[in-house]
């Protein structure tokens, strides 16, 4: 916890004002850290919003909650009730009120924008949810790149992707709802209400551009089936070639169009490939003088984590 005391030279109240913090902040056994910053100027006064010496800031916030709101900038002495020191329970309220101690809703009196625990734990599951929505692509692919066969990988997730793509909408709606909509209920001068507008628009730009990526992995099967080579007629290769059809199971979305033809363009002897989406079909156009075997083609195919035949086998 930060608290910054503000004076200007010769104020003789200063020093007894931060003595008077960190014993405070003994009793309530807090962990400060007292910055004495001096203001030397009147100009100096406007710009760090000096409203008279002493100030005392806990976490930026003045302790006395009548005076956060005011304007009232001054190089000048500063009064309490009366007192050039400010009262130990004044003190002690702002120490306790930033510390989460007797804030409405036991929040620590923060605004909503700095609670971030809510919206951040609802953006993490809206990520978990969006990922489970592509893992009848993603996972192939991911457990491809590692060398781990994803057979029956799509086909497992694919039924559930709408119920997934619906959890992870109404996931990012309760983010949204609590980054910008709900208030909490606070009390006149509290932190709760004390502007922090430069928060308040970083957590609505993170929130952005969290939903953004999530939105992205969420549609990755429709948003990468165009880069990925699309469902395509087989344009025919220089030289002598020949045609293998093979029909292909469990293409559950587009992007396995790029898997499968990765896959099958690895093998030797393989020039083109051409592969339905909506056919479940691929056709392959190899070197007619040394055609890679059949069975070779359909172990490629398999190792991407699809079921494949040559058309005509059962």
């Amino acid at each position: 916890m930060k608290v910054e005391v503000f004076y200007f030279a010769g104020c003789p109240n200063h020093e007894a004002t931060t003595e008077l913090v960190r014993e405070v902040a003994r009793e309530l056994g807090l962990r400060v850290d007292v910055e004495e910053v001096e203001v030397t100027s009147a100009e100096g006064a406007a710009r760090l919003r000096f409203l008279g010496s002493p100030s005392v800031r806990v976490n930026g916030v003045d302790i006395e909650p009548s005076a956060r709101s005011s304007e009232a900038y001054a190089y000048a002495c500063r009064t309490y009730h009366g007192g050039g020191v400010p009262p130990r329970e004044v003190i002690g309220a702002a120490l306790k009120e930033s510390a989460g101690c007797g804030a409405p809703g036991g929040s620590g009196g923060l605004p909503a924008e700095a609670t971030t625990g809510g919206p951040g734990l609802l953006m993490g599951a809206a990520g978990l949810f969006a990922v489970l929505a592509s893992a009848c692509c993603l996972g192939p692919l991911v457990l491809t790149v590692f060398g781990i066969s994803a057979f029956g990988a799509s086909t497992a997730f694919e039924p559930l992707r709408p119920v997934f793509l619906g959890v992870t909408a109404l996931l990012l709606g309760g983010a949204f709802y609590l980054t910008c909509v709900r208030r909490p209920a606070c009390a006149p001068g509290s932190l709760c209400a004390t502007p922090q507008s430069t928060l308040a628009r970083l957590n609505r730009n993170l929130l952005w551009v969290g939903a953004l990526v999530i939105g992205a992995v969420a549609l990755f099967p429709s948003l990468v089936a165009p880069l990925l080579g699309g469902s395509q007629t087989c344009i025919a290769a220089a030289g002598p070639w020949t045609k293998v059809a093979l029909h292909i199971d469990d293409m559950s979305c587009p992007a396995c169009i790029g898997h499968i033809k990765t896959a099958l363009e690895a093998v030797p002897g393989v020039q083109r490939v051409a592969v339905s989406y909506e056919n479940e079909r691929a056709e392959v156009s190899v070197d007619a003088a040394s055609p890679p075997p059949t069975d070779e083609l359909v172990k490629a195919v398999e190792k991407a984590g699809y079921h494949a035949r040559a058309e005509g086998q059962r």
